[in-house]
């Protein structure tokens, strides 16, 4: 591991005090946000977004980086951006476990670093990792980490994509980390899953302690059944009831998933039928929260309606501070 990079595309939480906004790319729109805080009461400065053509990126691929590049460098220009933290697709990093010897991050970051190669199909020279520590586990006593890796020609490409239209990243995070950030409570212990509904697809999460511990990705999303009445839940409901099965019994980690929170495009759209459709394995669905953790709605009234909100869960999580 390279540290200076790794920290430059990982930086440690004393980085993140600086004032930045979260930016959000994604196959379907490119989203902002920023909170500012003044006299103890955090608002919202500035959110904003533009779509993105059908079919120009895909999985984080983009088909075309010179219509790429205008639209953002557009996007700025209407934004003012300056620092940013960037979120990367799930579909462009990897995530696994493994024991650790220690809490001791410099000691744990070399032991993960020896088996990198074991967990992801790249040269441990091609790769950048962050890592968050689980809960000791009270049956098997071990210490585990949840490792994210991103392949470091990614990072390093897209950052100068950025730079050159005047956007410069401070950081660069997984996507199902940012919203775990944003609508996990801090000091949750138990596992709740996140179910993130796209256009064209949806990631469902697993969170336990607040550490993103599995992640899936379905092409399944919004447009699927934006042209019926009927909402047709099946694939989705399917891909749930495998993934709560396999946590159930393979997990290491002694959380049983409590609950699903729902989040996402048109997600109010798809709360009732998913409840049904998911009342067999007994897991409550609600939908998610998105100032859960960053705004005191006592305070402040968010200028993003509820159901926008839901849209922006990526750059606010990516928008706060820790």
């Amino acid at each position: 591991m390279h540290s200076s990079l790794f920290f430059k595309l990982f930086p440690p939480p004393k980085l993140m005090v600086m004032k930045h906004a979260g930016l959000h790319i994604s196959d379907e729109a490119v989203r902002c946000l920023e909170y500012d805080t003044c006299k103890g009461i955090t608002t919202i400065s500035k959110y904003g977004q533009v779509d993105i053509p059908a079919g120009l990126i895909d999985g984080g691929v983009m088909k075309d980086e010179k219509k790429v590049s205008d639209l953002l460098r557009d996007f700025d220009h209407a934004q003012d951006l300056s620092y940013v933290k960037v979120s990367v697709p799930e579909e462009k990093s990897y995530l696994f476990q493994t024991d650790v010897p220690s809490r001791d991050v410099r000691v744990a970051a070399q032991n993960i670093e020896f088996k990198l190669e074991d967990n992801v199909p790249l040269s441990a020279s091609d790769m950048v990792f962050y890592f968050d520590l689980l809960p000791v586990s009270a049956s098997t006593g071990s210490l585990r980490a949840s490792v994210s890796v991103v392949q470091r020609a990614y990072v390093e490409h897209l950052m100068s994509l950025l730079r050159e239209v005047g956007i410069y990243p401070m950081a660069f995070e997984v996507m199902p980390k940012a919203i775990a950030r944003a609508i996990i409570p801090p000091k949750s212990s138990g596992a709740q899953m996140i179910v993130y509904v796209m256009a064209r697809k949806t990631g469902i999460y697993i969170v336990s302690g607040g550490v993103v511990c599995f992640t899936s990705t379905i092409g399944w999303g919004s447009q699927v059944t934006a042209s019926t009445e009927k909402v047709d839940t099946t694939v989705l409901t399917q891909e749930i009831n495998r993934i709560y099965t396999y946590w159930d019994s393979h997990s290491v980690v002694d959380s049983a998933i409590e609950g699903i929170l729902l989040v996402g495009r048109e997600s109010l759209r798809f709360e009732e039928a998913l409840r049904r459709s998911v009342a067999d394995i007994s897991l409550g669905v609600n939908i998610a929260n998105v100032w859960q953790n960053a705004l005191k709605l006592e305070d402040y009234v968010p200028t993003i309606s509820h159901d926008d909100s839901l849209d922006y869960v990526v750059a606010a999580g990516l928008a706060m501070s820790l």
